[in-house]
């Protein structure tokens, strides 16, 4: 079986779980042919201290390149691409991601698009070349679960529009929901600390973000007891690596209401819908990568 042919698409400098995903696929390059890695809009973040949205973009380029850099990476810092600068529902023109996105799509036979931000850019590729929606297969981590009243998660709060577009394109699409599936992902900066914590300059600056992202939403001093944070976005890598680790579901395409929150149809077309996720299998996965090894304890 020959790699799986991919695209990366992160607001990498909006939240910690990004830079782990990046470092994640990086490590996975053996099943992996990472064509581009392109640039979400984000207009604003509390990790960071963003203002606009080309602010943040080109934050992300460079909290990518940095991380290339420490993954022995450099190569790919050539596929990194600039993403849009306004969201779909403010504009509707190319960028320099979307055209490469169209591009990669159209000379391959099959590429997936792992979208850890939110949709605008992949919004745009189909918009803009209808002729690509039946050679890519959209990965995308967004909303919550159907067990939530809505869906004011992050990525998918950000450009409804976009979202709305891609739900009801022929895309062949897996949403990956945050609260309740992939929240599945919560770690301790002392289970890092421990598997990672020794992987070298890369194991210990993401034990790091890791402890400077908790120290920033800690409300007091107690909240250090028992402290934890969801990696999110490592879902949605693990997921094109190896689909066995998770309970999928296929459903008719839900509506998406203006308070956000899903409406189930009946007759619309399929839309594959995560509903659980094996924890253990992916950080596994994950610290072996990074070079744990049980000596080490």
């Amino acid at each position: 079986m020959g790699k799986i042919n991919v695209i990366l698409d992160t607001d990498i400098s909006n939240e910690v779980d990004d830079q782990f995903a990046l470092t994640y696929l990086i490590r996975s390059l053996k099943n992996i042919n990472l064509e581009a890695i392109t640039i979400a809009p984000c207009a604003k973040s509390r990790y960071s201290s963003i203002k606009t949205i080309e602010e943040g973009v080109n934050l992300s380029l460079e909290v990518a390149s940095k991380i290339l850099d420490m993954v022995d990476a450099v190569k790919y810092k050539k596929v990194l691409h600039k993403g849009a600068l306004k969201y779909f529902y403010e504009s509707k023109e190319s960028n320099p991601a979307v055209e490469k996105i169209i591009e990669i799509a159209r000379k391959n036979e099959r590429t997936t698009i792992i979208g850890i931000g939110a949709i605008t850019n992949i919004a745009l590729a189909l918009f803009l070349a209808p002729d690509i929606v039946n050679k890519v297969e959209v990965v995308w981590l967004g909303g919550h679960s159907f067990l939530s009243e809505n869906n004011r998660e992050f990525n998918f709060r950000q450009d409804v529009e976009a979202d709305k577009f891609v739900f009801n394109s022929k895309v062949k699409l897996t949403v990956i929901p945050c609260r309740n599936v992939a929240s599945a992902l919560s770690t301790t900066i002392y289970e890092l600390e421990h598997f990672i914590g020794n992987c070298g300059e890369i194991g210990k600056y993401l034990c790091q973000i890791f402890k400077n992202f908790n120290v920033i939403y800690r409300d007091n001093k107690n909240d250090e007891i028992g402290e934890s944070k969801v990696l999110w976005d490592m879902s949605a890598v693990a997921y094109v690596l190896n689909k066995d680790w998770f309970v999928c579901k296929e459903i008719s395409c839900p509506k998406i209401l203006k308070d956000l929150s899903y409406k189930q149809t009946k007759g619309k077309r399929k839309v594959n819908f995560v509903m659980d996720m094996n924890r253990h299998k992916i950080y596994q996965d994950f610290f072996l990568k990074m070079g744990y090894k049980k000596e080490q304890k």
